[in-house]
């Protein structure tokens, strides 16, 4: 049998050699019930004889054919005890039909003894006997039709002919039913035998192809851990030099130290200043994604203040709302109680939700940030726009880091981005936010429409917020409160 691979085109391949050895390693491990069966049939034989067979030729037989079987059993426990090589299965494929076939020499040569019955009995246990090899045959050695053919041939060869030849005179009609009998036989062995190769195969096919899925794994693990490494170190290094750019074009453009002279001048420093804005705010993102996906990102626990925390995120994102003339709302309960995590990293995470909402939101709409508690007893903090919305495929993708490089024109979403310079966005806002949420054992959910809006909620679990009386009251520090309204471009308050 040739050596080559017998699964479908883009499944793992499987050689013949592979899923012979492992039918050959299961017709092993059937031999204890095998044994049950053998010793079972051999004493019900021996019992139904006794009286009428020669016993010293009865305790012969028997006792062979309990020895070999007890042989058999010990050998498939040393095949078993110990791992071989694919290349040792056809060997011990030979070996086994060589015991199968023993096995059945002894079962074919208790004719001999059946014929001391009266014929009526003889007959009985004869076709009783050709039944119960036959399903023997069939539950123990259809894995391998070589140990098959070696079981069954001397094993119901005797049986056939004395069925046949039971009176003196053969019978025609009896020939026939034997040898429809032995083809069903072989017919129903070849038919299951080709059933266990293919799901052999199919098993074997999936081991496989769950070792090169874990090796490729491991590979793209280790790979992101280098990216996670390489793009901390150069946000890192990235840094330093760029404040020292922001710095000296900041005096350029404030003319600090007296005026620049041509006005072409004073442009171009302003270009490098906001160039220099835009990278360092993408240098920093690359660094806290980093950071978070690296696991060293360690909360600093406090009271926070809801109301503080939401008029902080909102202060930020005046200055670009009030450019294009986009009104922040923002409303909160007065009666939620305060939050335990760390008021930096949250004011981050929710931060880049508001950013990320004027960014997209049309001019002359509107941000509406809302905060209350939940029926599940935790705190959503939802923020609400009026842009151009996303598409199903979009919200799956939205929260995946880099995402944005893969199509710079994001989608166009059938309209054009704001102020698009052509300069590269990450798209890390949104994912490094709901990294930040995680990290306070809470969730982003995004809803949105196209040409309509959308709606991101931080959801935080109940067992953050700190009750009155609580154990976390006591021992966290409260942050000073502040009312909030409704906040528009140029006012935070």
């Amino acid at each position: 049998m040739a050596d080559t691979a017998i699964l479908p085109a883009g499944m793992a391949p499987v050689t013949r050699n592979e899923v012979e050895a492992e039918l050959i390693s299961s017709l092993y491990k059937r031999t204890r019930p095998l044994l049950i069966a053998n010793i079972g049939a051999l004493c019900l034989l021996a019992i139904a004889l006794w009286s009428s067979a020669d016993r010293f030729y009865l305790l012969l037989w028997a006792g062979s054919l309990f020895a070999w079987t007890m042989l058999r059993f010990a050998l498939a426990r040393l095949y078993l005890s110990r791992t071989r090589s694919v290349g040792e299965a056809r060997r011990w494929v030979y070996a086994f039909a060589v015991g199968s076939g023993v096995a059945g020499l002894l079962w074919g040569l208790s004719i001999l003894l059946i014929t001391s019955l009266t014929p009526e009995h003889a007959k009985l246990v004869a076709a009783f006997m050709m039944a119960a090899l036959s399903a023997s045959a069939i539950a123990g050695y259809t894995n391998s039709l070589i140990a098959f053919g070696a079981f069954t041939v001397p094993a119901l060869l005797p049986f056939g002919f004395h069925m046949i030849w039971f009176d003196g005179e053969p019978s025609l009609m009896i020939g026939a039913f034997v040898v429809f009998w032995g083809l069903l036989l072989w017919s129903m062995a070849r038919h299951l035998n080709d059933g266990f190769k293919d799901n052999v195969a199919l098993m074997l096919g999936n081991q496989h192809l769950i070792e090169h899925l874990s090796i490729a794994k491991e590979r793209a693990e280790t790979a992101n851990r280098a990216k996670t490494r390489f793009l901390g170190n150069m946000s890192h290094e990235l840094r330093t030099p760029l404040n020292a750019v922001l710095g000296y074009s900041e005096m350029m453009k404030l003319q600090v130290l007296g005026p620049v002279g041509n006005p072409q001048y004073v442009e171009y420093v302003e270009h490098i200043h906001d160039r220099g804005q835009h990278l360092l705010g993408l240098v920093s993102q690359v660094f806290d994604l980093s950071q978070l996906e690296a696991g060293d990102v360690a909360l600093t626990e406090e009271k926070v203040d809801i109301a503080k925390l939401v008029i902080e995120a909102v202060e930020g994102v005046i200055p670009a709302a009030a450019a294009d003339n986009i009104l922040v709302n923002a409303e909160i309960a007065t009666d939620l109680p305060p939050l335990r995590g760390d008021f930096a990293r949250l004011r981050q995470a929710l931060g880049n939700v508001l950013a990320n909402a004027v960014k997209f939101t049309t001019s002359k709409n509107r941000v509406v940030v809302t905060a209350h508690r939940r029926t599940d007893g935790g705190l959503s903090i939802c923020v609400e726009d009026g842009g151009i919305g996303m598409s199903a495929r979009e919200i799956a993708r939205v929260t995946i880091p880099f995402h944005r490089l893969e199509s710079q024109d994001y989608l166009k979403r059938m309209t054009a981005l704001k102020h698009d310079t052509g300069q590269t966005n990450t798209g890390l806002g949104l994912p490094i936010a709901k990294m930040l949420v995680e990290l306070h054992d809470g969730h982003l959910e995004i809803a949105s429409q196209l040409g309509i809006g959308t709606k991101v909620t931080i959801v935080l679990p109940g067992s953050r917020l700190i009750i009155a009386g609580s154990a976390d009251a006591s021992s966290l520090t409260e942050a000073p409160a502040r009312a909030l309204g409704h906040l528009a471009p140029g006012a935070a308050e």
